[in-house]
């Protein structure tokens, strides 16, 4: 499987703690939704990104590919 790059939204601002757990992704908060963007090698990592966001007690909103890129 070729790299993807995903987008993964969530409910709530970016902490700087948050911010650390995802370092070398792009981080991004607009009227209370975060979202994280980053390359994924495959579908283990992607997972292991999304119990992250539970892991923080994070609502995770939305989980997408980012077509084009």
């Amino acid at each position: 499987m070729a790299v993807q790059t995903y987008e993964l939204q969530f409910r709530g601002a970016a902490s700087e703690t948050l911010a650390a757990a995802f370092d070398g992704c792009d981080l991004t908060s607009d009227r209370g939704v975060t979202t994280v963007r980053a390359q994924i090698p495959d579908q283990a990592a992607l997972q292991g990104m999304i119990a992250q966001v539970h892991a923080f007690g994070l609502d995770l909103l939305e989980v997408r590919i980012v077509e084009g890129s």
